[in-house]
């Protein structure tokens, strides 16, 4: 059985009359990449600045290693430096007047280890991050993706027991983020270190995770696997915030044992599948359904009025080399699906998309909702289509 190495319990955070972080619990096993991810200002980074001991919070506990770090209740306030933590920043936080091996060394140095210990450790760790032949480099001559290694390195090299990672890619460009997010998952693999990690990048949280908590004006919407959160949204929040999704909106004409019966855009008798336990709405209820685009099939010689199939419009086809992304006009709203390049779909063409019941999630159509419009589109919405077929 897994066993619990950070536990977050009850934390708050006020800055005058906002409640940045409201009331969050979490807890990190031994070995577990857990991502805090969510939009600018949702509260990830002043959460785990106070797991780092940077903020103090107003109420709420931090638990490391079975070590209680943070009680307010208790009065407990243990600083930065005796936590056992290691951090790595946004900003890199390099020292431009060291050499690569003084920065790496640092962390042992104010730690009093014997001039050996210091030499063998940072080689050692240098090496693991693929830096050891740029020790007595300066570390300002080195490139973005370079001094991320260094900032990674003298974090890892006095074997903390946990890894805090500040949106440690967002500065580096593409491709670089792209190795560095191969290299990140290959060292912890490597080490089994467990780590507590924030973005707003949502190709990182999955690909790097163990588990991912989404985060929304300061609580958790939602914490698990990231398949788990990706396939099965808990909130509107959430399958706005990952990936893309279309929306329809609709009013409820009936109700049976497993579905949901909803009219929309002129459509009849488009049933949705209702999972185990969830709660229908009422017949005549206005709602809005939502489906991801992977999940929808194309069909061009559809069956008029044969259910669960929306006629629309293609109004534009956009190249994106193996793929096309299709624009179609559904009734009075747009949205944007992608396509194998074979599919061979022609601006002005009239195709029905097929929608799986099993796949359609109805949520209430509240005014939030409304002005989403039919479909919520993130940078990581093609990455989240690779990740599920992958």
């Amino acid at each position: 059985m897994s066993e619990t190495f950070l536990e977050v319990r009850n934390l708050v955070k006020i800055f005058g009359k906002l409640t940045a972080v409201d009331n969050v619990s979490f807890k990190v096993e031994q070995g577990e990449v857990v991502t805090l991810l969510g939009p600018s200002g949702c509260g990830k980074t002043t959460t785990l600045r106070m797991v780092a001991g940077f903020e103090k919070p107003n109420a709420g506990e931090v638990e490391i290693a079975g070590r209680v770090v943070v009680s307010t209740n208790r009065r407990i306030q243990v600083p930065p430096e005796r936590r056992d933590i290691g951090m790595v920043f946004q900003s890199y936080a390099i020292w431009p007047h060291m050499t690569v091996f003084e920065n790496v060394a640092f962390p042992l140095k104010v730690r009093h280890a014997n001039r050996q210990e210091i030499k063998e450790r940072v080689e050692k760790t240098l090496d693991l991050v693929g830096l050891a032949n740029f020790s007595d480099r300066p570390a300002i001559l080195l490139s973005g993706g370079q001094q991320q290694r260094v900032s990674l390195a003298r974090a890892l090299v006095y074997s903390p027991s946990i890894l805090l990672l500040d949106e440690p890619l967002s500065n580096l460009d593409a491709k670089l983020r792209e190795q560095m997010r191969i290299e990140l998952k290959r060292l912890q693999q490597q080490l089994g270190f467990t780590v507590l990690f924030v973005t707003h990048d949502q190709i990182e949280a999955m690909s790097l995770s163990t588990r991912l908590a989404v985060m929304n004006q300061g609580h958790i919407e939602q914490l698990g696997p990231p398949q788990e959160v990706y396939e099965r949204p808990q909130t509107p929040f959430v399958e706005d915030f990952l990936g893309r999704i279309l929306r329809f909106r609709g009013t409820v004409t009936e109700r049976q044992s497993n579905y949901q019966v909803v009219e929309f855009d002129g459509v009849k008798n488009v049933q949705v599948r209702v999972s185990d336990g969830a709660e229908q709405a009422a017949v005549g209820k206005k709602v809005l359904v939502a489906i991801r685009p992977e999940d929808v099939r194309v069909e061009r010689d559809h069956a008029p009025g044969r259910g669960n199939i929306i006629p629309c419009d293609v109004e534009n086809v956009l190249h994106l080399g193996r793929e096309y992304e299709l624009v179609l006009r559904v009734a009075d709203r747009v949205c944007t699906i992608t396509v194998p390049r074979e599919s061979g779909s022609k601006v002005g063409q009239t195709i029905g998309l097929y929608l799986p019941a099993e796949h359609l999630r109805v949520w209430a159509a509240t005014a939030a909702l409304e002005e989403t419009g039919t479909e919520q589109t993130t940078r990581a919405g093609s990455a989240a289509r690779d990740f599920r077929a992958g």
